[in-house]
Formats: structure tokens, C-alpha cells, sequence
């Protein structure tokens, strides 16, 4: 039997949250003076490039053509606002610059405007790469002195697709620290003194000794031709050697499938069912091409879904007595662990807890046998604990990288737009497994975050461990705030699915840092036919970047019901789009079932979800069969739509304005009656424990609050 034991001393003074919430009250005071900086006209010349890739092969033409869509669609919006374009000011009275450049963009982003994706003719062709320069590559190199349990592994940057690389320098506990380099390429350093560039053999002094939110962040820029750098990074005492190399120079297998997109052969529409038509458009939501799932486990219970992420980096449950002894540093036997290659863990929350620190111990584990690791969390729910839990690990193993989503709003936005930097969150959730030995690899998805409430029903006691969270009932506007959270995550096993996953994973990791854009995964093609058996789609929303196309995407799903939809969603502030379609599924006779809970307390914001939730209930309740969940150990979280008992969508969407105008979001769409069984049974057992409403109680306060669309559209 073989055990480890983990490193889990805290880097960071407890001051830094209160500097940061300082921080946000200054930027609230400029915040619609300012915006994403850069010339918004620069967003022609990419989608131009973009739209002209050239390749020997009519997938990679089309597939390029597609991109450059979505990047003038957005890039147009962009120069609207920073122009103040409108009414009485045309981009022709601004120049030939923002005139040609408005044109462009608008020629471009024309095939934006059709709901449907033009298919190439059909072609033998399933995939393809993509490496044309469009976006700006961000990594983040977090520094630390070496500990007796650091990884040797590099520091390793992408300039994969990228028309600029950067590499932000962050030190852990803001201590100062100096960083020697050598680099065999050129480097520009933006830093404490400026911006400078250095060539090639020449030693790069950077010494910065106020790292903290007050004061200024490094910025590295490798050139083209700069593949790899010898560092030196000295924090008081203590002095640590590693290495910085480019990516895609060093680990290629990883490049190929951040390069990758697929050709999906579609069925003619004409000879469809309309729940089929919805299933197979090409649209512009980036999607998997239609794919055999394979065997699904579904994981209903808390300690289910909690022991599929641990089995899939360990090789085998927890102990039996692990959860209840409340140790999250108990021996494991790694003896079982698979090899694994590359791991994404992607959630909004990945707190520092007995979860957290499980999996922290499971990451730590695979990076020091070289696996890659690549974290993605929202940076707006992240306290202090959990910034120090997550980033410790990083600088302690350099092949785990951690990305903390923080959007920026683009230059004239308007005051609502730009507060929404405040809201929008990273809500994309997975863990992908992907080991070169077969049968290895696992994909787990669902609602669930990596949080006590989502496996323990009371907090854990944990305080014989002072860097972890320890959490309170206490209810209303507060961070530390714990529920027990019941949800549903599924688990896929077969390789050919967990790789398409994570290269579909590939494509938000590989972002642009300026936008949050990210390019399509697939391009539509003719000459296919729909699947005899069950058929899957994995997708991943953006949609302040591809024009909400996940909401045209579940009003194309709600119209082509038939006879049923059955919904399981927590929260029912739905958009006007999707009430709509809504309707229009009642008014031809479709039985419409939906299980929620109403009374929202003990989430965050739990009032308003809870006046929300009840102006639904008032609106449909003569019309639509509606159950509030009523175990009273648990919130309901599960996010479900089952539609004429064919299709299953299980993802992290909630039936909210957030998950289509502000919240980046995934899930799985299986056609398959037999997995609907399934998945119906689990739907019935959160039914026995409900009951049916025929109205909510709602006070004349809220009625009145909730008519500013603003106050709705960020809920």
C-alpha cells in the first residue's frame, strides 16, 4: 500500500481581501469610464485573417470562415460601443478607419444573422486543425519558494493560435520577490519600471517589491522565436531554478488536441422529426458533432458523485470510513491510480474544504508524475482560503496552471454591461480524465461544485485545520454562507468520448484573455444520417460571445416538443425567449412538468431567487404541473430538461436570464428513450419529495423590485 502526505501550509496574510474588496469600490467609482482596452478596429484585420485561413482542405476553409463570423459579430458590437455608434453618429462620420473597419466587420458577420450554420458539401473529412493567430494567449507563472514536495516539471506557456503570448507573474502571499531570465528568443518585460525588450542570451533582471493589489503586476512577453527561458525566482531567502518553455514546443500531443476541430456530417433536416432538427442543426453554439456515448453512469447521491471524481484520479473509491472520520489528510492508496496525460478541472466554486482538499491531494498526485494539469475557476466567489489552497498548489507543481475567470466589459459599455463584471461568472463544470492507457479515461459533468455542501449535510469539522474554510449557517449576502446542495452528475468512461470532451474542454481553455471569446469546436456538414441507437452532444455556451446562442438553442428544443417536457431547475426566472417558447408548447398541448424550489434560502441572494421562482409559479400554475422540492435536507441544484421522452439534457444551466446573457455554461443532449428511463426514474424520486403548487406568496415590494430588467437579467 502506498500513501502520501500533502503540504497544506497557507502563503497569503489575510489582509488581501479586504484590499480587494477596496480594489472593486474604486473600480466601481470609474467603471463606466473605462472598459477592455485596445483599438476595437483591430478586430477587422483578425476576423480578415481568420476568414482567410488557407489550408489545402475545404473543412479548414470553412471552418475558418465560420470563426471569422463569430469574431466580427463580436468584434462589431465592440466598435458600436466604443464609437458610441448609433442614431445621429454613423461609422462614416468617424473616418475611413472606423468606416472601413465597420463595414468589414459587418460584411463578415453577416452569416451570424441565419440560425443555421452553412454546411460545407459533404466530405470524408471528420476533423481538423486549426493554428491561425487570432487571440491573446494569457498564462499565469505564480512564484513561491521551493517546498520539499515541489514538482520539477516546467513552467510552460501557450502561443498556440495566439497573436500575442503573455505570461502574468503573480507571487504567492504578494511577497516581493526579483526573477532572473535567459531566454533564447527576445522577451519583452512590462513591468514596475516599464516596458523593455531584451534579446536573445541576455540576463532579464525583474524585481518587484509591491506584487499586492496596490501595486503593479509583470507582464512577460515572449517573442515568436523564444522557446525556452532558465529562471531564477528569489523570495527572501529562499531562491528556486526552473525552466519556462513554449507549450506546444514541448508537449505535442497536448497541441494537437488544443488545435483540434471536428467535421460533423448532419442528416437532412427535411427527412427529421422536429425533436430531431432541434438535436442535429448546425448552429452557432459551439457543440461535439453527434457521437455513440457509450455506457452513462448517472450520480444521483452526493457520495456517488463525489467518489466518481476520486476513483477517476485515484482508481478506487475512498476507504470506507473516510468521509465520516472528517480527515481530508487520511492515507490513500494510490497503488490503482491511472497514468494520466492531461486532467481539466473546470467549476465555479473549488473551495478550500474537505473536498477541495481531496482533490487538491489527488491533483498534486498526477502532477508530480507529469501529468498536465489545468484548473478553471471563477475569480468573483473565490475567498481567501481557496485562493491560497489553489494557488499554492500551482507554484508548487508548474505543470498545473489555474485560470481564474474575471471578465472584462468592453470600452462604452453601457452602466449595466459594465457592472456585470461583478456577476458573470465561470460556470462551466468538469472534470476530464484523459490517461493513454485504455479504459482509464473518465468525464464527469453535471450541476455539482467542488464543496462540502454538495456532499456533507452539516459542516465538517475542520478545525484542526486553520487554512481551511469553516463554514456557518449564516444566511444572506456572505461568501461563507452552507447549504447541502442535491444535484446530478453523469460519468462517461469510453476514450474516443473523454478525448473529444476534453478537445471540446481545449477550445475555453485556449481563449482570447482580452474577450473571453473561444473559438467553435465543430463546422456542419451534409451526407449524414441520423443514429440507429442512443447519441450524444456536448456543448459549452458563451454568450456574450456567440449572441446567446444557447437560448436559441433550448427555444428550438421547447418548440419541437410534442407531447411532453419535464424540467427539474432550481431557479425559473426565465428569459422572454424561452417564456415564449414556453407558452407556445402549452398552447399546442404539450403537458409541461416542472419541479423547483420555490423558497430559496439558505442560497446566496436567497430572497430574490425566492420572489423569483414564485412569480413563475403565480404566472403558470393553471397551465404547467408545478412541484416544490421539499426535503428538508437538501436545496434542489439538479439541472434537467427531458423532452417527449427521447431527449435528456443534463448540464449547468439553470432556467435563469444569468445562464443565457451572463454565465458561461456546458452540458451533454442524449437522444436515447432508455437513458431517458433512467433519468426519469431520478426525476420521480425528486418528485415523491415534492409537492404541487397552485400559487406563491409574493410581496407587493418584490413585484415592484423586479420589474428593472436589469435586477432580472442579473439573477
Amino acid at each position: 500500500m502506498s500513501g502520501e502526505t500533502d503540504d497544506a501550509s497557507a502563503r497569503r496574510p489575510g489582509t488581501r481581501g479586504r484590499l480587494r474588496r477596496g480594489a472593486i469600490l474604486v473600480a466601481l467609482a470609474g467603471l463606466v469610464l473605462s472598459g477592455c482596452g485596445g483599438d476595437p478596429t483591430r478586430f477587422a484585420s483578425i476576423a480578415t485573417q481568420v476568414a482567410e485561413t488557407t489550408t489545402p482542405d475545404a473543412a479548414g476553409r470553412a471552418y475558418g470562415k465560420q470563426f471569422a463570423a463569430l469574431i466580427a459579430r463580436d468584434g462589431h458590437d465592440r466598435l458600436v460601443k466604443a464609437n458610441g455608434l448609433g442614431p445621429g453618429r454613423q461609422a462614416a462620420d468617424l473616418g475611413p478607419k472606423i468606416r472601413t473597419a465597420e463595414r468589414t466587420l459587418s460584411d463578415l458577420a453577416e452569416p451570424t444573422t441565419r440560425q443555421d450554420v452553412a454546411r460545407l458539401p459533404r466530405t470524408a473529412e471528420r476533423s481538423g486543425t486549426f493554428g491561425t493567430g487570432w487571440r491573446v494567449a494569457r498564462s499565469t507563472l505564480y512564484l513561491a519558494p521551493a517546498g520539499p514536495k515541489s514538482g520539477t516539471a516546467p513552467f510552460a506557456f501557450s502561443g498556440l493560435q495566439a497573436r500575442r503570448a503573455e505570461i502574468a507573474v503573480v507571487s504567492v502571499g504578494d511577497r516581493p520577490y526579483r526573477l532572473l531570465l535567459t531566454c533564447d528568443g527576445p522577451m519583452t518585460v512590462d513591468g514596475t519600471t516599464g516596458l523593455a525588450t531584451h534579446r536573445a542570451g541576455q540576463t532579464i533582471s525583474i524585481a518587484n517589491d509591491d506584487p499586492g493589489p496596490g501595486g503593479r503586476q509583470v507582464v512577460l512577453r515572449p517573442g515568436d522565436r523564444l522557446n525556452k527561458c532558465t529562471a531564477v525566482a528569489r523570495i527572501g531567502k529562499d531562491s528556486r531554478s526552473f525552466e519556462i518553455v513554449r507549450e506546444e514546443k514541448v508537449r505535442p500531443d497536448v497541441a494537437a488536441l488544443d488545435r483540434r476541430f471536428d467535421v460533423c456530417p448532419l442528416p437532412d433536416a427535411s427527412r427529421l422529426t422536429p425533436l430531431q432538427r432541434a438535436f442535429y442543426s448546425g448552429r452557432w453554439l459551439s457543440e461535439t458533432c453527434p457521437f455513440a456515448p457509450g455506457g452513462i453512469d448517472i450520480l444521483a447521491s452526493e457520495e456517488d458523485g463525489f467518489n466518481a471524481k476520486v476513483k477517476a484520479l485515484l482508481g478506487r473509491d475512498l476507504p470506507p470510513g473516510f468521509l465520516k472520520a472528517g480527515n481530508p489528510d487520511a492515507p490513500l492508496d494510490y497503488g490503482r491510480a491511472p497514468k494520466l496525460s492531461l486532467i481539466y478541472v473546470s467549476y465555479l466554486d473549488i473551495k478550500a474544504d474537505f473536498s477541495g482538499r481531496v482533490m487538491v491531494r489527488l491533483l498534486r498526485h498526477h502532477a508530480r508524475r507529469g501529468a498536465v494539469v489545468r484548473i478553471i475557476a471563477s475569480d468573483v466567489l473565490t475567498r481567501d482560503k481557496d485562493r491560497d489552497q489553489l494557488e499554492s498548489l500551482v507554484a508548487d507543481n508548474l505543470n498545473i496552471e489555474l485560470r481564474r475567470f474575471r471578465w472584462q466589459p468592453p470600452s462604452g459599455a453601457q452602466p449595466s454591461e459594465a457592472l456585470s463584471r461583478f456577476h458573470k461568472v465561470h460556470h462551466v463544470k468538469m472534470l476530464a480524465t484523459l490517461s493513454p492507457e485504455s479504459g482509464r479515461s473518465t468525464a464527469i459533468l453535471g450541476g455539482r461544485n467542488i464543496h462540502d455542501g454538495f456532499l456533507f449535510p452539516e459542516p465538517v469539522d475542520l478545525s484542526a485545520f486553520p487554512e481551511l474554510q469553516h463554514y456557518s449557517r449564516k444566511r444572506g449576502l456572505t461568501l461563507n454562507y452552507y447549504s447541502n446542495w442535491r444535484d446530478i452528475d453523469i460519468a462517461f468512461h469510453s476514450d474516443t468520448v473523454v478525448r473529444t470532451l476534453a478537445a471540446h474542454m481545449s477550445t475555453l481553455w485556449n481563449d482570447d484573455a482580452r474577450t473571453s471569446m473561444l473559438r467553435p469546436f465543430s463546422v456542419p456538414a451534409q451526407g449524414g444520417k441520423a443514429a440507429d441507437g442512443p447519441v450524444a452532444r456536448h456543448f459549452i455556451s458563451v454568450p456574450y460571445a456567440d449572441d446567446r446562442a444557447l437560448e436559441t438553442y433550448y427555444v428550438q428544443v421547447i418548440d419541437a416538443a410534442q407531447r411532453s417536457i419535464e424540467i427539474m431547475n432550481p431557479y425559473l426566472n426565465l428569459t422572454p425567449a424561452i417564456e415564449a417558447a414556453l407558452r407556445r408548447a402549452l398552447d399546442r398541448g404539450v403537458a409541461v412538468t416542472v419541479i423547483g424550489r420555490v423558497h430559496m434560502d439558505g442560497d446566496l441572494g436567497g430572497a430574490v431567487l425566492t420572489a423569483l421562482n414564485g412569480e413563475f409559479v403565480n404566472a403558470h400554475a393553471d397551465r404547467i404541473a408545478i412541484y416544490d422540492y421539499k426535503d428538508p435536507k437538501f436545496l434542489l441544484h439538479g439541472k434537467l430538461l427531458m423532452v417527449d421522452g427521447t431527449l435528456t439534457v443534463l448540464s449547468s444551466v439553470n432556467l435563469n436570464n444569468r445562464s443565457f446573457i451572463h454565465d458561461s455554461e456546458n452540458g451533454v443532449a442524449v437522444m436515447d428513450p432508455g437513458f431517458y428511463q433512467r433519468m426519469k426514474a431520478v426525476f420521480e424520486d425528486y418528485k415523491r419529495a415534492s409537492v404541487r403548487l397552485d400559487s406563491a406568496k409574493v410581496s407587493a415590494f418584490w413585484k415592484l423590485l423586479l420589474k428593472i430588467r436589469t435586477l432580472r437579467e442579473a439573477m
